[in-house]
């Protein structure tokens, strides 16, 4: 006899799926957008209907790590992964697969994050061809590595670009990001004066890049710009008479030169290295930022290594509401520094320290003793209310400017604690932390979250 029971549950999961099957196109392609390509292209599987569904994906992410990696067997790719010939193959065949299959009117995102080296030139250019005649939103082509070697494209990224589409046409790209590509400042410049839809370009470590200009010339509608600059090349960034929001730089130090930038309102600056003076440093503030300092309401500024030898004042800053700082613990000023700036953003909200150690590969430095502000010239903030410290570990110095902070800052309200480690300002693994600083980060905590007042929440991230 026939189990009622399960022909009414047959019956809704047959409903189910052909309430799925039947969904629009349109609505398809916005579900398979929210799945790693490799997952996208297997549901190829699921119906006839499905079959060719992934071929007008509107995201095309070419992650190897995420859709590559379980082929491979490589937990990271590392030097010797591209250094291998099928590798490298397997990749590219992979992503050439998908161009020559994808039929949508339209590509949304089109990212390739793969070190390839320059024998593979013109399957870029073609790469590149294609997702710019899909009228791409977001273009990322990330080429880092280990070694850092940039990919030149094979007919300089201008020169694609221009085979890429007619001036009649109206390109659709927002959102560009070159990395370890090896484009000019004709390539930027063209790339800036031909998108008018262009509203952020970010470009790391592009070593063939010697002067980046942003200009009501070239990018007039850009709002937002980061550059990372580790290497040699990039000599001098000039932005004026822009209509920027955001701008952001990290590298080695530069000629940067900011004016006529009404918008403007966040700004990013970390520049290191061991030969950089002082005078260099105030730089800052008394050149690089002096025309907008007074309208920025975001400031993140690399501190590293700089004030060991001297303090160095902070002009005022009436407008910032949010400040990071990124320290290094073990400099002996570095509290009468920290202090220099909580005293210049008077109206400030909220606070971010990122935390940097001294480290030798034989031995941990010695702890520093911070050199306290005078209680006369130490500042009582009367608005900031949220203190984040990030990278934060067992040494007294961190603890020491955690304390400082609870009170010198009579309005705090909450005091968020992450541990991750850092390095250059990003966040990155800690797996391998030595087992003797995970306790003494685990005892310092213990002790903040003792003499932190009832009224300021603590939390640990």
């Amino acid at each position: 006899m026939e189990n009622p029971k399960a022909t009414i549950s047959e019956g809704v999961k047959q409903k189910d799926q052909d309430t799925l099957w039947n969904l629009p196109n349109d609505i398809l392609d916005q579900i398979l957008s929210f799945l790693p390509l490799k997952e996208a292209v297997a549901t190829s599987v699921l119906s006839r209907k499905w079959r060719y569904v992934w071929t007008s994906c509107l995201a095309l992410d070419f992650d190897f790590e995420k859709n590559m990696k379980p082929l491979t067997h490589r937990s990271h790719y590392q030097d010797q992964d591209f250094e291998d010939k099928q590798c490298q193959c397997q990749y590219v065949n992979w992503v050439d697969g998908v161009v020559e299959r994808h039929i949508g009117p339209n590509v949304e995102k089109f990212r390739v994050c793969f070190p390839l080296n320059l024998s593979f030139g013109l399957f870029i250019d073609k790469w590149v061809k294609f997702a710019i005649k899909k009228r791409v939103e977001v273009l990322v082509l990330d080429f880092s590595a280990h070694s850092h070697r940039s990919i030149y494209l094979g007919n300089g990224l201008c020169d694609v670009l221009t085979q890429a589409f007619g001036y009649s046409e109206y390109p659709a790209l927002k959102h560009l990001y070159l990395k370890s590509v090896g484009v000019t400042t004709r390539d930027i410049e063209f790339v800036l004066s031909s998108f008018p839809c262009l509203e952020q370009l970010e470009v790391s470590n592009c070593p063939n890049l010697m002067s980046l200009i942003v200009s009501s010339l070239f990018g007039l509608n850009l709002k937002h710009l980061a550059v990372e600059a580790w290497q040699d090349g990039l000599v001098n960034i000039r932005i004026s008479e822009a209509n920027l929001v955001s701008f952001s730089y990290s590298g080695y130090p530069i000629e940067l030169e900011l004016s006529n930038v009404p918008l403007l309102v966040e700004v990013s600056i970390s520049e290191r290295d061991g030969a950089v003076t002082d005078d260099h440093r105030a730089l800052i503030f008394t050149q690089q930022l002096s025309g907008c300092l007074s309208q920025l309401r975001t400031l993140r500024i690399d501190l590293n290594g700089m004030v060991d030898r001297e303090v160095y004042s902070v002009p005022a800053l009436p407008n910032i509401r949010h400040l990071e700082l990124e320290v290094l613990v073990d400099d002996s000023l570095v509290l009468e520094q920290i202090n220099c700036f909580i005293e210049a953003c008077s109206y400030m909200q909220k606070l971010v320290i990122r935390m940097q150690f001294k480290y030798s590969e034989e031995f941990m430095y010695p702890e520093v003793n911070l050199k306290e502000p005078a209680a006369a010239n130490t500042c009582s903030h009367h608005h900031l209310e949220v203190v984040e410290i990030v990278g934060f570990h067992g040494r007294k110095g961190a603890v020491k400017i955690v304390t400082f902070l609870m009170k010198a800052v009579v309005s705090l309200k909450e005091v968020v604690i992450n541990s991750a480690q850092l390095f250059r300002g990003e966040v990155v693994d800690d797996s391998d932390e030595d087992v003797e600083e995970e306790e003494a980060r685990r005892q310092a905590l213990h002790e903040l979250k003792r003499i932190v007042p009832a009224a300021i929440s603590f939390r640990c991230l």
